[in-house]
């Protein structure tokens, strides 16, 4: 094999971030071979290995030129890595988001980003309840002179503020996906067809997605509400408003470090993907929420247990599948994990009999025991005490995982002192005496 030299040094391994450098290698050398998971080759559209990323761990930690490297090819790669990594203009990129509320006021953190209304011409839904109301949020980047890296530092920035504002705000936020997707829709009344099967997407018209400052807007600010009112159910807005502690809870994961931030941001993609299926899988939306908590929970902890479905799936796979597979370490098992976190940041105290039944079920539906009741084909219609349970679980631990990890984050200031941010839990009930009549009234047609 040809003798290979290191130039991680002049790439600025560990300096630069890894994806803007596979990106500038990918334009210089547009092939690409992987013969070793810790490696990868990149190749000269004439098939000829020029330079191998070595990894650790998934970060990469040297870059080798092989002899092919020619001189001026090395000086362009470090060139445009010397760019990167200098410090670039600011600018303004307007990305477009969607709430469950319409917004009609503004917000504005520091010089980092507002959330402002859609322009008048923006496509807005015919109705105001269930429906996805656009919005515009404007952050600031730091450009690059490569156009694919600018794309991927405002993509990276958008999708995180997606994800917190989701968990922050007491709406679902969602944004357009970049991802093909079609659907069975119903055609607008009068159509020739009454169905068609369409492409998922949104845009608004004439919008300047890059611009170079805040843009002006001539809309109020936003109604601010202290947050365990703003998260509690009497707290509903008909317009979106934010808590009075947004800028403080995102001072927190500003201060986050690297790998606290990026577990808040994992816990908060399972938030946020619990309320994307809840409509396809009740058990999914569970299973989501629990991983939200466990993102948080096994940090600094042992990964595997000695004991329950973790030992058994072990067991099975070393029993039946192909290869050697290790015996997990011993360790704190991921329930008390679980009920530990909750116990110190869920709002409301909750029992631990209600956080047990959370987490079994999702135990039970995670290792393929059962799936929550309106999951199991076609649940009959009328009361059910298997569906009310279930129901209940699947409430219960929205507000539950949700307070947790507002309050988790919270704790996180530098002034914290382990006080809850959000202390209204789940509403405690008293089982009403049998025949006890409803206070529901029915109004019957032509009554």
């Amino acid at each position: 094999m040809p003798k290979r030299r290191s130039i991680g040094t002049a790439l600025h391994i560990g300096e630069v971030d890894d994806d803007e450098l596979t990106i500038i290698l990918n334009d210089k050398l547009p092939r690409g071979a992987q013969f070793r998971p810790d490696e990868v080759e990149y190749r000269t559209m004439s098939d000829v290995s020029v330079l191998t990323l070595k990894y650790r761990d998934g970060k990469i930690i040297d870059a080798e030129a092989w002899p092919t490297m020619t001189p001026d090819l090395e000086q362009e790669i470090c060139a445009e890595v010397d760019a990167t990594q200098a410090k670039g203009d600011a600018a303004i990129c307007r990305w477009t988001m969607f709430s469950g509320r319409p917004v009609e006021g503004t917000w504005r953190y520091h010089d980092d980003f507002q959330i402002v209304p859609a322009p008048p011409e923006a496509p807005r839904p015919s109705h105001l309840w269930g429906a996805e109301h656009p919005f515009l949020v404007d952050f600031s980047f730091e450009k690059s002179p490569n156009q694919r890296i600018n794309q991927l530092r405002y993509a990276r920035k958008a999708a995180d503020l997606l994800l917190l504002l989701n968990l922050l705000l007491n709406t679902r936020i969602t944004a357009p996906t970049n991802r093909s997707r079609k659907h069975w829709v119903w055609a607008p009344q009068g159509s020739a067809i009454p169905v068609t099967w369409v492409q998922e997407g949104y845009i608004i018209p004439n919008l300047v997605y890059i611009v170079s400052d805040f843009p002006q807007v001539d809309a109020s600010p936003m109604e601010q509400v202290a947050a365990d009112k703003y998260h509690s159910r009497d707290g509903y807005q008909e317009s979106l408003a934010v808590p009075a502690e947004l800028a403080e809870l995102l001072d927190a994961f500003g201060a986050l470090k690297a790998d606290d931030r990026e577990r808040f941001l994992r816990a908060c993609y399972w938030y946020h993907m619990a309320s994307a299926v809840w409509s396809y899988s009740q058990s999914l939306h569970l299973t989501s929420l629990v991983n939200s908590i466990e993102c948080l929970s096994s940090a600094g902890s042992g990964r595997n247990t000695p004991e329950g479905p973790r030992e058994m799936f072990s067991t099975f796979m070393r029993r039946f599948a192909p290869g050697r597979h290790n015996a997990p370490a011993s360790g704190r098992g991921p329930t008390a994990l679980f009920k530990s976190l909750m116990k110190k940041f869920a709002p409301g105290a909750p029992s631990g009999r209600m956080l047990d039944s959370i987490y079994a079920t999702r135990s039970n539906i995670t290792h393929g025991e059962r799936l929550l009741f309106f999951d199991a084909g076609s649940p009959p219609t009328g009361l059910s005490q298997k569906a009310a349970t279930d129901r209940e679980i699947g409430d219960s631990a929205v507000i539950l995982c949700r307070g947790a990890l507002i309050n988790w984050l919270w704790n996180r200031r530098p002034a914290a002192s382990g006080e809850l941010l959000l202390t209204r839990g789940v509403p405690p009930q008293k089982p009403a005496k049998p025949g006890t009549k409803s206070s529901v009234t029915i109004i019957v047609p032509g009554s």
